[in-house]
């Protein structure tokens, strides 16, 4: 085929033409100068055009990915289309090409998002024929042309579409470790629901499509907010099943979790958070563990399970014991005795949600999932583990011998997890995380290897540092043979260093706006910034501690 022919049949430039073509028809003499944005925007994705063999190996690299993406992309089909996550490549690339024809600007963003997602969990190592840009490169043009298609058809009022592009757009920065960013794409996408009613809207009236966007929406919301210490401004909904895909019992899982979710979030921005509250919600979580059977959480995932099952268990797994966590943390920091019961059920949670994530990584399929916010709320739960095991006094660690002897190996697999992570997908979250897991390890273990001061701050979570003492330095040891080190080692038995941990139990969003790039971001960037913090401990180490 002739070359320039096989551009111009392209999908996305398909949608330049017909999109172009249309906005000169639609829009009256008030809107036109909008128009003409809009059109700008789609002319722009032509220079960021993908050839079609190109289109067609980034679709075959990650087709089957495509079951653990949320649907809003399509939208309404018709009755003679099916699934695309059931269809293959050659029927998705119909499927963009369909979408193409399109002249709502919407659509447009959601063909620019959906090869947005499939370019994002593309492997690192595919080589496209459009010279010169990167993958990560190129993402970022998608977006920026995405938000660009957004704004410009703000004009055109709100639709269902422009909606579900926003959710896919969160997913997206979700994916990157940027919930800030995420959370500014779903308050856009509440307000724009909440103008369209469909906070009204039931399943019952034969609006499933809309009951879904704004359940959804709520679950986003709500999540994000507890993430990022942020209030929310959503009642909850009436539960409805609409969205449940056959399975009303995790459906049902999913929405009691996330009104307790609901319910943590008011708690912390109450004036006097209260721990009757959590212990009351503390039981209604316990209780939401009735709606599955118990062999669910407690057995692995079976490898056997189509991946896309594997993926919904063990996320839905990740959830509830991040709520878990989340619910108990703040007292966990407290030296009140009255609240041990947070401190064993914040540190079971975070066992339980490393599990969770191991179970995801360790099977083939997951171990190539891209979702920063993932690997940091694992890496999260397993500093939640640390504080607890460097808080031990020497007799609650000989009293406390089989959940240490259970704790070690765990870290340890996340540390192993999240270094393949950070090496097969390039992660750097992943990389920053396998970092201070295995600094803190070392420190709590007597065999820090690290700086003579490490300091970092951990996007809304706080603040770690590790400190040796002056005059006790590592480097005193060189020289003396293997006798006279094991002698100057006995002499320097007293702690020789610090570990400090600084957070703000029910406010942990004091960074939200300091670190470029959010998780991703360089976490030690910030270490000379001067945060306020409510809660901070010391914990001295030595070589004898293990």
């Amino acid at each position: 085929m002739n070359p320039s022919r096989r551009i111009q049949d392209a999908p996305l430039l398909t949608l330049v033409k017909a999109a172009s073509v249309t906005e000169a028809l639609q829009f009256d003499s008030t809107e036109r100068t909008m128009g003409n944005k809009a059109t700008s925007a789609f002319f722009s994705l032509e220079s960021l055009m993908l050839r079609d063999n190109d289109v067609l190996m980034v679709l075959a690299a990650t087709e089957q990915y495509w079951p653990i993406w949320p649907p809003w992309q399509y939208g309404v089909l018709p009755p003679n289309m099916p699934s695309l996550q059931t269809s293959g490549v050659k029927y998705a690339a119909q499927f963009l090409s369909r979408m193409a024809r399109s002249s709502n600007p919407f659509i447009a963003a959601k063909v620019c998002l959906w090869l947005s997602l499939c370019i994002q969990q593309a492997p690192k190592t595919l080589r496209l024929s459009r010279c010169g840009l990167s993958q990560e490169s190129l993402l970022a043009l998608y977006i920026q042309t995405t938000n660009e298609l957004l704004t410009s058809a703000a004009c055109m009022g709100e639709t269902l579409d422009g909606i579900e592009a926003r959710l896919v757009l969160q997913k997206i920065y979700i994916d990157m470790g940027r919930p800030r960013q995420a959370w500014l794409i779903v308050r856009r996408a509440t307000d724009e629901a909440l103008l369209l009613r469909l906070h009204r809207a039931t399943e019952e009236q034969g609006r499933g499509r809309e009951a879904a966007i704004w359940n959804q929406i709520w679950r986003l919301e709500t999540t994000i907010a507890l993430i990022l210490g942020l209030p929310s401004s959503m009642p909850t909904p009436d539960y409805n099943n609409s969205g449940s895909s056959g399975n009303s019992s995790l459906h049902m899982l999913q929405h009691k979790v996330q009104s307790i979710a609901a319910s943590i979030v008011d708690r912390n921005h109450s004036q006097r958070p209260s721990y009757l509250v959590t212990m009351q919600l503390s039981h209604k979580l316990d209780a939401c563990r009735a709606l599955v059977p118990d062999s669910w959480w407690h057995e692995p995932p079976r490898q056997d399970q189509p991946f896309s099952q594997i993926y919904v268990q063990q996320a839905i797994k990740v959830h509830y014991f991040l709520i878990a966590k989340m619910l108990h943390l703040p007292f966990m920091f407290s030296p009140d005795a009255g609240y041990e019961y947070s401190r064993v059920t914040a540190v079971d949670a975070s066992r339980s949600l490393i599990a969770a994530y191991l179970g995801l990584r360790n099977c083939n399929k997951g171990l190539f999932v891209i979702c920063e916010s993932l690997d940091f709320q694992a890496f999260s739960a397993g500093i939640t583990l640390l504080i607890r095991l460097l808080s031990l006094t020497p007799r609650e660690r000989l009293s406390d011998d089989d959940n240490k002897g259970m704790d070690w190996p765990l870290l340890e697999a996340l540390t192993v997890s999240l270094r393949r992570t950070a090496s097969v997908i390039q992660c750097n979250v992943a990389r920053q995380a396998t970092e201070v897991l295995v600094l803190l390890t070392q420190a709590a273990q007597g065999t820090y290897t690290g700086p003579e001061r490490y300091n970092v701050v951990l996007p809304y979570f706080g603040k770690v540092m590790i400190t040796l003492s002056k005059g006790m330095k590592r480097t005193n040891l060189e020289g003396l043979d293997e006798r006279q080190e094991s002698q100057q080692q006995q002499f320097m038995n007293p702690p020789f260093g610090t570990v400090e941990f600084s957070v703000n139990p029910f406010d942990i969003g004091y960074s939200a706006g300091n670190l470029e790039g959010e998780l991703s971001g360089d976490w030690s960037s910030m270490a000379d910034v001067d945060f306020s913090f409510d809660w901070t401990q010391s914990f001295t180490f030595n070589a004898s501690n293990n």
